[in-house]
């Protein structure tokens, strides 16, 4: 079973490049050390002998090996399945020191329907009020236990799965821009906002309201949200929409 405990956030260190400390999700003065060719971890002083980087496996397979900063040859090694089986090595290279970094969120993008009537029928214009809802709207509403590591984890999301599927300038401006407004805000209730808004629909038109949605997946269900973003009506006189401006979007991982 997963639990938080067994989430790690990476530091980088101010100077050397690609180094970082590894600290851990609950305990957070707690990081791993290399301590004179030991695996261990400490939460005393940052020292050299905490810092490690991540060279990739050559194969193209998404895992690493976790080499020392300070003692350049030692790698982290996991020799048994046990908890406590795990070993600073400086030999052959084994795949049991191979690890693989999965993120804590996977972002999927997709255009959601807020709102659809079809009045092509009617010959009188229908007024209607709907309720739509931006920035970070969670699953749940458990306590986050650390809003700055929850926080860096989106955003690292989302700007991996950005790269990943290429998403255009303007969408991934209108991504950033509500993350960093949701984000603002200390209370995480009011990293969402829900109004109300009045939509009238023309006599012999199929209307539809359309939203950008970004739903990040996470390891624990209790992080699980969406980052809801800008609405767009579209209008049409048959059973189908045109969408010149491709603002309809779905990207999944």
């Amino acid at each position: 079973a997963l639990y938080p405990d067994q989430l790690r956030t990476l530091e980088p260190h101010p100077s050397r490049k690609g180094c970082y400390y590894i600290v851990n999700e609950v305990h957070s003065q707690y990081r791993i050390a290399d301590s004179k060719h030991n695996f261990g971890v400490y939460d005393g002083p940052h020292y050299n002998d905490q810092l490690f980087r991540f060279v990739p496996s050559g194969k193209n397979d998404g895992f690493f090996y976790i080499y020392s900063c300070h003692y350049t040859n030692d790698r982290v090694a996991k020799y048994g399945v046990g908890n406590d089986k795990m070993s600073m090595y400086s030999g052959p290279k084994y795949p049991d020191q191979l690890w693989k970094l999965v993120p804590r969120f996977k972002a999927n993008f997709f255009t959601d329907e807020v709102f659809h009537f079809d009045n092509r029928q009617g010959s009188n214009p229908i007024t209607r009020e709907v309720s739509v809802t931006t920035g970070i709207k969670r699953s749940t509403t458990s306590t986050i236990r650390s809003k700055t590591t929850f926080k860096h984890s989106i955003e690292a999301s989302l700007s991996g799965a950005i790269k990943m599927f290429d998403v255009g300038v303007t969408t991934t401006t209108e991504f950033s821009a509500e993350l960093e407004t949701s984000f603002s805000e200390t209370n995480e209730q009011s990293w969402s906002k829900t109004e109300k808004i009045t939509f009238i629909i023309p006599p012999g038109k199929n209307f539809k309201v359309m939203q950008h949605k970004v739903d990040f997946e996470g390891k624990f269900s209790s992080d699980s949200c969406s980052l809801l973003t800008a609405i767009k009506i579209f209008e049409s006189t048959e059973a189908y929409f045109d969408d010149p401006d491709d603002f309809i979007i779905s990207y999944s991982q």
